[in-house]
């Protein structure tokens, strides 16, 4: 009996809100969803395709490359099998377009015909394809896009997110910002979603607790250009410290610009742990010290699953060179074990579609990042998250964990930035 075919809840004011990341991905979305994948994939018998989306070219190449050796490295630890059956991955450049990535998960589950689908790092191409996946009943894994609504407004029965959303490292970061680093907070983050799901989330708990936001700045996405006018606006508003998204490239601008202009003394710096990430921390070097961020994972993270995969990870041989683990690859690992736990639940039968439904919904498992736990209701990971800080570690720049604020799960609407 295969489940109940539902029509998504979100509005096309939501759907135009999420894909703002994307700029296209209205028009794609529509453009899939009229276009229905033959039924093919499904029994317990031959191997089992996986179609793996992620950038391996572009902004976002490293990305792509650490989430898929984490795949790799759990999926081999396993002898390549799930269910009984063996495991062959198939590859596509996801790129960063979301028409572009939407024609290459076409050919993963019409050409290939592979069982399901993993991967994803733009929340832009996540909502451009959401509506091919749901409507044609096929499963997707998430290893990224952190976009909050494919949790809430867009969530699918076939969609589950192994990562994390938007909201999830910056709610709780408002509470213990107000208790810690003060109570007048300036804002700055990139002008996109990611960066506007941090502002909700953050102001909503940080003015509930006492705080009170300064002032909002919104920079150029996906380039910031000469950070030097953004800040001087922060020195000129003298708040208690300054809050902040930045990843990839624009996180060493950033960080590397904020220490250089001389505010690294005078005006602490936190936000969500992309910032300050093992991917961009040697770039940032000496300039990071001190920053304040809050994740699902840190390098130092003291369980027995973390030390494992750190040590294996350092031995692994990556076509760019191995710059040892990071969160990236801890979500690849993670939705590989996903797979692996749901597929051995139903023998390795994809016809099997509710009890997949039930066994990727309530896995649960030790994993490098805390206990991994999806949440059955918003098919999200419910997500361990760590106060941080960056610190000089027997001569290595890491974050340490100064405090857990325990599980967190995504609220599965916008309840909690509404406060």
């Amino acid at each position: 009996m295969s489940v109940e075919r539902q029509k998504g809840t979100i509005s096309r004011r939501q759907f135009l809100q999420l894909g703002a990341v994307g700029g296209v991905v209205a028009a794609t979305g529509s453009l899939l969803a009229g276009c229905a994948a033959p039924n093919i994939g499904g029994g317990a018998s031959g191997p089992l395709k996986i179609g793996v989306l992620l950038p391996y070219s572009d902004i976002y190449a490293a990305l792509g490359e650490s989430i898929t050796e984490g795949m790799r490295m759990y999926f081999e630890s396993v002898d390549n099998r799930a269910g009984g059956r063996p495991i062959e991955l198939i590859t596509e450049d996801e790129g960063t377009a979301p028409d572009a990535a939407a024609q290459k998960a076409r050919k993963l589950v019409e050409q290939d015909q592979v069982d399901l689908v993993a991967g994803i790092v733009s929340s832009g191409v996540a909502a451009a394809l959401r509506d091919y996946f749901h409507d044609n009943q096929k499963f997707l894994i998430i290893a990224n896009a952190g976009a909050n609504a494919l949790t809430r407004a867009a969530k699918s029965p076939y969609i589950f997110r192994a990562s994390f959303t938007n909201w999830q490292p910056n709610w709780p970061m408002g509470s213990w910002a107000a208790a810690n680093l003060g109570r007048r907070a300036f804002i700055s983050v990139p002008d996109y979603g990611a960066g506007k799901d941090t502002i909700s989330a953050f102001t909503h708990s940080f003015t509930a607790a006492g705080g009170e936001i300064v002032k909002v700045q919104l920079t150029p996405f996906p380039n910031i250009g000469d950070p030097a006018p953004f800040l001087a606006e922060i020195q000129a508003a003298a708040p208690d410290f300054v809050y902040s998204f930045y990843s990839g490239a624009a996180a060493v601008t950033f960080v590397k610009a904020y220490s250089d202009f001389g505010l690294t003394g005078s005006i602490p710096l936190a936000g969500s742990g992309f910032m300050v990430e093992q991917d961009v921390l040697p770039s940032h070097g000496s300039s990071a010290l001190g920053i304040k961020s809050a994740l699902h994972w840190a390098l130092t993270l003291d369980n027995a699953e973390n030390q494992a995969f750190v040590a294996a990870f350092a031995q692994r041989e990556l076509p760019s060179g191995n710059k040892g683990a990071n969160v990236f690859a801890v979500q690849g690992y993670d939705t590989a074990r996903l797979i692996v736990e749901a597929l051995n639940a139903v023998e390795g039968d994809m016809s099997r579609t509710d009890d997949l439904i039930g066994a990727f919904g309530s896995a649960a498992f030790p994993s490098p990042r805390g206990a991994f736990k999806m949440d059955s209701t918003t098919h999200n990971v419910i997500n361990p998250i760590y106060i941080r800080e960056v610190q000089e570690v027997n001569g290595t720049i890491a974050n340490v964990v100064l405090t857990s604020v325990g599980e967190v799960p995504d609220p599965g609407d916008n309840s909690k930035d509404a406060v």
